[in-house]
């Protein structure tokens, strides 16, 4: 498969608009191609801003147009008025258009305060002395999704932390910590390598209910840190550091639930 000739088909696999024979092979290349992997992830990232990026007019808006409207007819049922100069006119069209200017102005503003909000929200995040950037974070959602794409979300299944933990020996440079959670509810389902944040890492799956959940490991120098949430595409995201390895879980599931996992590992 030549990657310079199968971008369009990453972008109908994210959409689920290619059949089953398509969509496996384009799966494989995104997975093992790390330029089909970033403008998958680039792909990714776009339909999140774009879907931030919509917004709803407000009912006051719709209010005051609706008032101006019935307020043009009240006029033109008034009959003829009379002569208007230049200058008359043009204080008649000032008059008229200022409700409009209010409405949006008080719209932008609204805008302005979200845009600056978010990069404020941006700039802490990146701030935190030992928290995980952004894109960081884009890679984690880019790797849970292309998993959820795959008929298997693991590589090595098995309920045994003593057979999922030996599989990465050889496979990695470090040994991931694998627990088995079942009787807190949260069901060990398998493991597999995968690539986030420009090196391979292992990641964990677990299965909370009907939600799965993948949890990425690996090592990361500095003092442990106090769980880091977000939400990206409907998707809830907690980093933490904890005993020299950097944890990333990231699932559907409710946000009071998938954050139990920082206290159990």
């Amino acid at each position: 498969m030549r990657c310079d000739h199968d971008r369009a088909r990453i972008a109908l696999l994210l959409d689920g608009e290619l059949p089953a024979p398509e969509r496996d092979a384009v799966t494989r290349q995104a997975s093992d191609c790390a330029d089909c992997r970033r403008y998958q992830s680039e792909l990714l990232a776009l339909r999140g801003q774009l879907r931030r990026a919509r917004a709803t007019p407000s009912p006051a808006l719709a209010d005051r147009l609706r008032l101006r409207l019935d307020y043009e007819a009240a006029e033109m049922a008034a009959g003829p008025a009379r002569p208007v100069t230049p200058g008359r006119r043009a204080a008649q069209l000032l008059d008229r258009l200022e409700p409009y200017w209010r409405a949006y102005g008080r719209q932008a503003a609204a805008v302005l305060a979200a845009c600056l909000l978010s990069v404020a929200a941006t700039l802490w995040w990146v701030g935190q002395n030992a928290g995980p950037g952004p894109d960081q974070a884009h890679d984690v959602l880019a790797a849970h999704v292309r998993s959820l794409l795959q008929d298997n979300s693991v590589q090595v299944a098995s309920l045994d932390t003593h057979t999922v933990k030996p599989w990465f020996a050889g496979r990695l440079d470090y040994t991931p910590v694998v627990k088995d959670l079942a009787a807190d509810g949260f069901k060990l389902e398998g493991g597999r390598l995968d690539y986030v944040d420009g090196r391979r890492v292992a990641a964990l799956v677990y299965l909370r209910r009907l939600h799965r959940i993948s949890l990425f490991i690996w090592p990361a120098e500095g003092p442990e840190t106090a769980p880091q949430r977000a939400k990206i595409d409907g998707y809830n995201l907690i980093s933490w550091r904890k005993a020299g390895m950097r944890f990333w879980a990231i699932s559907d599931l409710d946000e009071t639930e998938l954050g139990q996992l920082p206290e159990l590992l």
